[in-house]
């Protein structure tokens, strides 16, 4: 297999295993945000997990107040994790540091009490004091099974294509690499091969591939040339051969649904979604939100880039949490957002919800950033009364949300004389 062609693929794996494992992680944001959201109480703790617990390969979801574990999800058959001191380093592999540790960690594999083998990601949460000083709280937890989680990549379609593959991680204690995963077939790390980092939060990642064998070795690459230039009779076989395989190649290199910065859908995924939905027949109401934060590039001037992300990485974490499962959240790009509402939700239950958002964000951002007040605008429209296409109802919703922008304007003028 050529050069450009390995490398083109070894990139595409990587994003799609970063994707898979980061948007996971940023499930503990959403366990953060409801406790900050209620002042450090854990109320509706199992409720909100059994909303964000919507992938197979996620063991557990936790929250442990001063670091012991006190709340987990499901808790039917981990019932060993409960008092577990999450910040002794005596006996827990993945103790963290949180005055050194402001944001989501990952750790693992490792094994639990229980027995079962996972990866694991930890958010130190904080609250402020009636001062603006940072508070610790404790720690949002995320358990996902392994090795079933990297399996979601898709890593099995490489050895279809005659590849070899190793994924590594720097342990920190020793700086030594570990493998965590391996293809069936053994990797020669003395034949040519690419390697290439994969930086997920603090954890240290590579992987490393390579063609088992050149392309004038394989036997089957000669039988293909000589039966397509001289039997005509075999083309049907071939060609459904080659088929399979450009299928293989396109899941490998196809594009990701989700928003990498905060893990919800991206705009395409959205659009993917609604189609879905249209192309099953489903044509009842539903209810499209258009929001939009305020003066963000204000905050984005004054406090920097990474600011700006954590405040985005923020809102779509408290808008998750008020959420009703049947919906669907997307950035449409920059600090703009689209929550679709497909249940039979009342106008008032959801606006509720998004009061409560409003509240804790003019609070400022949690932990380490800009001591700001955070505000957004939001637009409505419904369907069909306000549209017939996802293109109208976005448009509808995009005016009215401005006109909400506007109105928050006004009130800022206003105040200031």
């Amino acid at each position: 297999m050529e050069f450009s062609r390995l490398e083109n693929i070894i990139l595409a794996q990587r994003d799609d295993l970063k994707t898979e494992l980061t948007s996971l992680l940023f499930k503990t944001q959403v366990l953060a945000a409801l406790v900050v959201q209620n002042d450090g109480r854990v109320i509706g703790f199992n409720d909100v997990a059994n909303v964000i617990a919507d992938n197979d390969n996620i063991e557990t979801l936790a929250l442990a107040p001063a670091g012991v574990v006190s709340y987990v999800y499901p808790l039917q058959g981990h019932e060993t994790l409960l008092g577990m001191n999450l910040l002794d380093s005596s006996d827990n592999a993945a103790a963290i540091t949180p005055t050194s540790n402001a944001g989501i960690s990952l750790y693992g594999p490792m094994k639990q009490p229980d027995g079962t083998a996972v990866l694991v990601g930890r958010l130190p949460v904080f609250l402020k004091d009636a001062d603006g000083q940072r508070r610790f709280w404790g720690i949002a937890s995320i358990a996902l099974k392994f090795p079933q989680t990297l399996e979601a990549a898709d890593l099995d379609l490489l050895e279809a294509q005659g590849l070899t593959y190793e994924i590594l991680k720097v342990n920190p204690k020793n700086q030594e690499q570990e493998t965590i995963a391996a293809s069936a077939r053994a990797f020669d790390a003395g034949a040519p091969h690419l390697v290439m980092p994969l930086q997920i939060f603090n954890a240290h990642w590579y992987f490393r591939i390579s063609s088992s064998e050149a392309w004038y070795q394989s036997f089957e690459n000669w039988i293909y040339i000589f039966f397509a230039s001289v039997l005509s009779l075999l083309l049907a076989s071939l060609a459904q051969r080659n088929h399979d395989l450009a299928n293989a190649r396109r899941r490998l290199e196809e594009m990701v649904y989700k928003d990498t910065l905060t893990g919800i859908l991206n705009r395409r995924g959205l659009f993917q979604v609604m189609a879905d939905r249209a192309g099953n027949g489903n044509n009842e109401k539903f209810c499209l939100y258009y929001m939009d934060l305020n003066q963000f590039k204000a905050i984005n001037d004054t406090y920097g880039h990474k600011a700006g992300d954590r405040v985005l990485q923020h809102f779509a974490a408290a808008i998750q949490a008020v959420a009703p499962k049947d919906s669907a959240f997307a950035r449409m790009g920059g600090d703009e957002f689209i929550l679709v509402l497909f249940c039979a939700c009342t106008h008032d239950h959801i606006t509720s919800g998004l009061a409560r958002v409003a509240a804790d964000l003019a609070k400022g951002l949690p932990g380490e950033g800009p001591n700001v007040p955070i505000s957004f605008s939001v637009g409505k429209a419904e369907y069909p009364d306000d549209g017939q296409t996802l293109d109208e109802l976005l448009s509808r919703a995009d005016k009215a949300m401005y006109q909400d922008k506007e109105r928050h304007r006004r009130h800022i003028r206003l105040v200031a004389r």
